[in-house]
């Protein structure tokens, strides 16, 4: 039950962050429909990080994809403590400055393509790296990484290992939710609202409207790298599978069964969609359905949230709050 637990929390946290990420986007007009591009490309640069560098660290001329090259990744985490920590941070890092870079460089061309068709660009983009991983052999092709070592593989109680790493995680979750609180609450996330709602308006106010959406889908591409840095020392292996755009999909049925822009909806879609979905495959199996499998069950199950929810509550569990301007005695305030 514990392990249980501790998983479903680290699938929760990590999670967490690319819905946060993901409700900062559209709380600013952007509108990203390849979230996977970005999760999967952080994933790859730890991937590659916590496999070739301690490989080349010891003077090991094996490929990462040796059955001996994985074994000896497996005995260097379960031995070295410092250098698994290490790789992990500078993963961490890493990940975070490539998948910003990445996110900053294709602000200008995806605003060239007009608004309406940002989604499917981004959406392209994610497909186009996924192709990209299957077919480039020093990313593993369709194997992917595996023998990733883990931060805490060389402590010797896995349930104190996990629960660690939950720590790690939920920790990011929460510097996550802290920064896009308070841009959301501060001047700069009323002005990414005026942004959304109508952009021509704000660019005739004088708001460098490309530059913000810049600076946001960069920070956000950059803690999305992250969590997807995270999901590969978690998991300890990756494949270009794992970074469909089912994956997007699932991230966006989080945000509208909460509520788009609320960052409160966001956490509770979060963690109602996360747990029904990780449950399913222990339900699935347990109860003996066969006719159809798990995978399509739980994404027919999600379809049937997104209805109940959108018919009965079409802002989401947990709407937006509108900005309340309230007028007074020597000017006006907003909050």
């Amino acid at each position: 039950m514990t392990s249980f637990l501790t998983t479903l929390g680290t699938y929760i946290g990590i999670y967490l962050i690319l819905s946060l990420t993901l409700t900062l986007e559209t709380s600013s007009g952007i509108t990203n429909f390849g979230k996977t591009a970005f999760y999967g490309l952080g994933a790859y640069v730890g991937a590659v990080i916590g496999t070739y560098l301690p490989l080349a660290m010891y003077g090991v001329g094996l490929s990462p994809f040796d059955v001996n090259g994985i074994q000896i990744l497996l005995n260097v985490g379960r031995n070295n403590p410092i250098l698994d920590i290490g790789v992990f941070a500078l993963s961490v890092i890493v990940g975070f400055g490539v998948v910003a870079a990445l996110g900053l460089a294709l602000t200008y061309p995806i605003h060239r393509v007009g608004s309406s068709l940002v989604g499917f660009t981004l959406l392209s983009l994610g497909e186009v790296l996924r192709l990209i991983y299957l077919n480039t052999s020093v990313l593993g092709e369709s194997k992917g990484f595996m023998g990733i070592p883990s931060p805490f593989a060389w402590i010797k109680y896995i349930k104190l290992a996990e629960l660690l790493y939950l720590l790690v995680v939920l920790a990011f979750a929460g510097i996550t939710l802290f920064t896009v609180s308070r841009i959301s609450n501060s001047p700069l996330g009323r002005i990414l609202r005026g942004i959304r709602d109508d952009e021509l308006v704000a660019l005739y106010a004088g708001w460098p409207t490309v530059l913000m959406k810049a600076r946001i889908l960069a920070l956000s591409s950059g803690l999305t790298g992250v969590a997807g840095v995270l999901w590969a020392y978690y998991f300890t292996s990756i494949n270009p599978n794992m970074f469909t755009p089912s994956l997007t999909f699932n991230i966006w049925a989080m945000i509208i069964i909460g509520g788009l822009g609320s960052i409160a909806g966001g956490i509770v879609g979060t963690v109602l969609l996360a747990s029904v979905d990780y449950a399913m495959r222990f339900v699935v199996p347990y109860i003996g359905v066969t006719f159809i499998t798990p995978d399509y069950l739980r994404w027919i199950v999600v379809g049937l949230l997104m209805i109940i929810v959108l018919i009965k509550k079409p802002e989401g569990l947990i709407p937006e709050k509108p900005i309340v301007i309230t007028l007074g005695e020597g000017g006006g305030d907003s909050r």
